[in-house]
């Protein structure tokens, strides 16, 4: 008579114990991929934020010195100390977009709306006007790391002469694990939980200005 023979119980839970093992193992590598998406996503905004105030400053290049004494990397713009944005909300600085400016006024206008976009102010749900920030705990600075304008001749000499202005733009954020400490700049430091944690993407731009 010929044998059947089917699986234990034990066979069973043996096999399902495996079967968990494996599935948590994907459900790691699913987290820790979404914590790697979610990383570069910041990295993106970040740039995009840098690349924003770039544009605005080669707009505005006579007042690029304005823009640097703004955003100090000891007193940046954004999460932290919120200089500008709250000044607009309430008029104490002129809102560009419906009136005319001056160089400097545009360039605090610049700067609030910049900080703004730092704190989320241009990323909100479509009910409830809840922010959605797209870059925790943003941090925004403008550096400047050289200037030729000793080469500048005295006037009426200087007519038509130009001079040059490197500056570097850098958005600092929190990010969500500790890697290496970044060196390209100082935006934000001591502002997060560790050293490590803190992120950094910069920008360099060199503004061509008429010589004074």
């Amino acid at each position: 008579m010929l044998k059947r023979r089917g699986f234990t119980l034990i066979e069973v839970l043996v096999t399902l114990v495996i079967l968990m093992f494996g599935l948590l193992g994907i459900a790691g590598l699913m987290a820790k991929g979404q914590r790697a998406a979610f990383e570069a996503f910041q990295r993106q905004q970040a740039l995009s934020l840098a690349g924003e105030l770039a544009e605005r400053i080669l707009g505005n290049r006579s007042q690029a010195a304005a823009y640097v004494a703004a955003a100090p990397t000891t007193t940046p713009v954004g999460t932290s100390y919120g200089l500008y944005y709250g000044d607009l909300l309430k008029n104490n600085i002129t809102n560009c977009a419906t009136a005319y400016c001056t160089s400097l006024e545009l360039a605090s206008y610049d700067m609030a709306m910049w900080e703004g976009m730092l704190l989320g102010y241009s990323e909100r749900l479509a009910t409830g006007n809840t922010l959605i920030a797209g870059v925790v705990n943003a941090n925004g600075c403008v550096e400047q790391l050289g200037v030729t304008s000793a080469t500048c001749p005295a006037p009426p000499a200087n007519t038509g002469n130009m001079f040059q202005r490197r500056i570097r733009i850098s958005v600092a954020w929190q990010g969500n694990d500790d890697t290496g400490v970044p060196t390209s700049s100082t935006c934000g430091a001591g502002l997060y939980n560790t050293t490590a944690s803190r992120r950094v993407v910069s920008i360099d731009i060199n503004v061509l200005e008429q010589c004074p």
